[in-house]
């Protein structure tokens, strides 16, 4: 097996305006979009081929994937026309795929000659997540667009899900071959649902051959502008589709169970949830920390660790439950220090969000603090609330411990944290425990700052955290006055200063962890448990939340095949399904 490749930004795009001001690629002497009107190019090729609106009209769920993002012009006319002809019990998944994605800059450069809605192209650049690798969705209402930022094949293989449209709009395949070749053709059929539509610009005889040998009827239309001829094609078969029937019952009110009840709820589906508390524990601290884990080799973890940090931003501003934003980060080894500069050289974010402070110390501007209770009581506003404590689920109910029913529910969510230990059912699942606490001091830090250890500036006062201690059985949730004083000798380490303890209550609480140190994802069928998100709860949860529930309710995955792989649970001991 091949050693892992550093992980890096993709490579830039050579993005160029020309006499026009028609965005031009000089490196495949095409264009982005075509200068006798790109927007109508959209709506001729692309939606006119893939019998769009229509199609949709009577779908909850469509998906399109795409060849070639680009400047996102055909992603944007495709929101427009979205906008004026579905419901809002409707929802979209635009999937594209684009291995020399714009920054930031160039997006918002290229797009100002796009006519459309400004409010939407603002929205899009705000959340843009630059040349990151990996998979990155951004919500914009009842649509979802996840951005695949890699080699076509790469990006398609490890695609999971089916889609009812496409839009092939790479470069020329006389410039462009790797974009238009059999391979290709061959994962679009396997990702094809059955009568999906498929439009392009090309009648190149190769790419004729290739859709046909894949399977897809093909045609010749008449083109747009300059261009004589376009390609429609169509996918043997005739989609069936019923809406599932989903009555999800969420065991757990912390992080990941509110995440899986917000993503639910985004669908249009009302989630009970059970809890013994109000979803307080390991999720109840005053204030959280969401930045990125950061690794120096490109594996399927390290490119979500990306996009889970860039998917929650976007995530809490919805939530409007930031507190304030940067975070710094202090190198206490040489070690570290040189680590982090390996970081930062190969470029593994863009400069937006991670950049050097001075000889030691690191930035990560775009990094929030949180504020915990709000991110829960947000995400939770439309659910059925019931305070108990579940122990098993069969035959669609779920009872307790004395075997009294709680709920009834068509598929049940473990994500009870540390109280999954107390359950017979799961003593096969590898996890561990460990206990942290939280300190205050008097007085208020200027940043956010980590240095294996953290300091929040909170109230006038700042939160020290977190002890990491093996968990033993002795009163694990009640404070201890010598984690206090390991988190003020941590502090006084860090910055020089000997710290003076605040008349506050400290906090402590249970993480659960994998050897891997990796989440986990485990069950299967109407069964189901996320588990293992450790000290990055707040990170982790939103983006597999939205995995998860984009599994049961038969969507195109947000996560590559990949990731998914990585974080299902191998262990032996797993729920069985309920029948």
């Amino acid at each position: 097996m091949a050693d892992p490749k550093p992980l890096t930004l993709c490579p830039p795009a050579n993005i160029e305006f020309g006499q026009k001001s028609a965005p031009e690629a000089p490196d495949f002497g095409d264009i982005y979009f075509s200068t006798d009107g790109g927007a109508e190019e959209t709506r001729v090729i692309f939606h006119q081929a893939c019998g769009l609106p229509e199609r949709w009209r009577d779908l909850s769920y469509f998906a399109i994937g795409e060849l070639g993002f680009g400047t996102g012009l055909n992603f944007l006319e495709t929101v427009q026309l979205w906008q004026k002809h579905s419901k809002t019990s409707q929802r979209l998944h635009y999937i594209s795929v684009e291995k020399y994605p714009l920054d930031k800059a160039q997006l918002f450069s290229a797009l100002k000659f796009w006519p459309g809605d400004l409010a939407l192209k603002m929205q899009l650049v705000k959340n843009w997540p630059g040349r990151v690798k990996g998979y990155h969705s951004i919500d914009l209402d009842t649509v979802r667009l996840t951005l695949i930022h890699d080699d076509v094949i790469a990006g398609l293989s490890e695609l999971s899900g089916k889609m009812d449209a496409w839009f092939l709009d790479g470069f020329s395949p006389s410039k462009n071959p790797d974009m238009w070749n059999p391979a290709v053709m061959a994962q679009l059929a396997r990702l094809s649902a059955p009568g999906a539509r498929l439009g392009t610009f090309t009648v190149a005889r190769s790419v004729r051959d290739g859709l046909a040998e894949a399977g897809f009827d093909v045609e010749k239309k008449p083109g747009f502008g300059r261009k004589r001829d376009r390609l429609e094609a169509t996918f043997p078969g005739k989609k069936h589709y019923t809406k599932p029937d989903i009555r999800p019952v969420i065991i757990g009110a912390g992080i990941a169970g509110a995440s899986l009840a917000h993503s639910f709820i985004q669908r249009g589906i009302k989630p009970i949830i059970i809890d013994p508390n109000d979803g307080t524990a390991a999720s109840g601290n005053p204030s959280a920390i969401v930045k990125p884990r950061l690794d120096l080799q490109d594996r399927p973890e390290s490119r979500f660790f990306l996009s889970s940090y860039l998917y929650a931003l976007n995530r809490y501003q919805d939530l409007r439950c930031v507190i304030e934003n940067t975070v710094a980060h202090k190198c206490l080894t040489e070690k570290e220090q040189s680590r982090y500069q390996r970081l930062l050289e190969q470029q593994v974010l863009p400069v937006d969000h991670f950049q050097t402070h001075n000889q030691r110390d690191f930035v990560f501007p775009e990094a929030v603090i949180i504020d915990p209770a709000m991110a829960r009581a947000r995400s939770l506003e439309r659910v059925d609330f019931i305070k108990g404590s579940a122990s098993n689920f069969k035959n669609g109910q779920i009872f307790n411990a004395d075997g009294q029913v709680l709920a009834d529910g068509s598929h049940i969510f473990w994500t009870c944290g540390f109280g999954i230990r107390a359950l017979d059912k799961f003593t096969g699942l590898n996890l561990r425990y460990s206990r942290g606490q939280l300190s205050w001091i008097k007085g208020a830090l200027q940043m956010t700052t980590t240095y294996g250890g953290y300091a929040i500036p909170l109230g006038g006062h700042t939160l020290l955290g977190a002890t990491h201690k093996r968990l033993d059985e002795h009163s694990p949730f009640d404070p201890r006055p010598e984690d206090d004083l390991e988190n003020f000798e941590k502090f006084e380490n860090a910055f020089g200063v000997r710290p003076i303890p605040a008349d506050l209550p400290a906090r402590s609480s249970v993480r659960v962890t994998t050897p891997s140190t990796l989440p986990m994802i485990f069950g299967g069928g109407n069964e189901w448990g996320l588990t293992g998100l450790g000290s990055r709860g707040f990170v982790f949860a939103p983006l597999l939340a939205e995995a998860l529930v984009a599994k049961i309710c038969g969507e195109v995955l947000p996560l590559s095949e990949k990731v998914w792989t990585r974080f299902r649970a191998r262990e032996k001991a797993q729920p069985e399904s309920a029948s």
